[in-house]
């Protein structure tokens, strides 16, 4: 029997270091699940003219894209697209009886547009704490592109990263481009993309989006995975030997990779954004749990 319809397709989202590719690696062992590395930049962008700013699409932008922004047509040819890839990834896995996942960061500003041409996805939703995100992200933008945090024209706009492939253009404030920026706008781009994926999260049913905090996968991997298997609908086939490998302390490195100047700029952004830290995700005070954690780190806690 021929498969030329995409069913129930999972798409894993959430801002770029939030433990994504970590959660997909784990996902995509399952008897159940193909995932389709890496994040499918040149499906989306040239099979339904998607753009995503990356070196392998040559897309300058990550445009923020809404349902009103659905061209006839673009739900097929990524159907027929995603397919295509479930079927070079399955490896053993039987297609029929297995669930299609996406894991891409750049689909943080694009959920209802995504839910408008797939009504029957599911989503996974990761998020961080804000810190860790920071300095990961500070260590990993140090490549031959430059990444570019663009300005705030529309308030209404969720912004993503845009790309420049030949150096930093002469008009561009070099405090917004990475590597070497400052590093209050990759803490802007944490709160913009998941305050946009929280917003969108509360636009559909509970059943349809499943949310996990990085920090408690890794403190009990085990239940985590279980329990988003269980909202997937599918058997609980644990990767004990991954599961296992995941490394305790990786959210007790950002204070070594930033300087005090960094954390320091990091402490000014929570004290820009305030208490509306805290309704970005279901969980209580990160406002004033930054506050405290960046001048920790700063030596002074007696300050406060």
């Amino acid at each position: 029997m021929t498969i030329n319809k995409l069913k129930n397709p999972v798409f894993l989202v959430g801002c770029m270091r939030s433990g994504t590719t970590m959660f997909a690696g784990l996902l995509g062992s399952h008897p159940n699940i193909i995932h389709c590395p890496f994040e499918l930049r040149r499906v989306w962008s040239r099979e339904a003219g998607v753009p995503m700013a990356a070196p392998k699409t040559l897309d300058f932008k990550c445009p923020h894209l809404t349902e009103k922004d659905v061209k006839p047509g673009q739900r097929e040819k990524l159907s027929r697209a995603f397919l295509k890839e479930m079927r070079k990834n399955k490896e053993n896995k039987n297609i029929k009886n297995s669930l299609f996942l996406n894991k891409n960061p750049h689909l943080g500003n694009k959920l209802p547009f995504v839910n408008e041409l797939f009504p029957d996805a599911k989503f996974i939703w990761i998020y961080r704490d804000m810190p860790s995100v920071a300095a990961s992200l500070k260590k990993i933008l140090n490549r031959d592109v430059i990444h570019y945090w663009p300005r705030k024209i529309n308030p209404e706009t969720v912004r993503c990263w845009e790309c420049f492939f030949n150096g930093i253009p002469n008009h561009v404030d070099s405090d917004r481009c990475f590597p070497g920026g400052d590093v209050k706008y990759l803490a802007e781009y944490w709160y913009e993309t998941n305050r946009a994926i929280s917003n969108f999260s509360k636009s559909i049913t509970s059943d349809r989006i499943f949310l996990i905090k990085e920090e408690e996968l890794v403190d009990q991997p085990e239940k985590i995975y279980a329990k988003c298997l269980e909202f997937l609908g599918l058997p609980a086939v644990l990767p004990l030997p991954l599961l296992k490998q995941i490394n305790p302390n990786r959210n007790e490195l950002w204070s070594k990779r930033l300087s005090k100047e960094e954390i320091n700029s990091l402490f000014n952004f929570v004290m820009e954004k305030g208490e509306n830290l805290n309704f970005i995700f279901p969980e209580d005070n990160l406002f004033d749990k930054y506050k405290q954690q960046l001048y920790s780190s700063l030596g002074k806690e007696d300050e406060i």
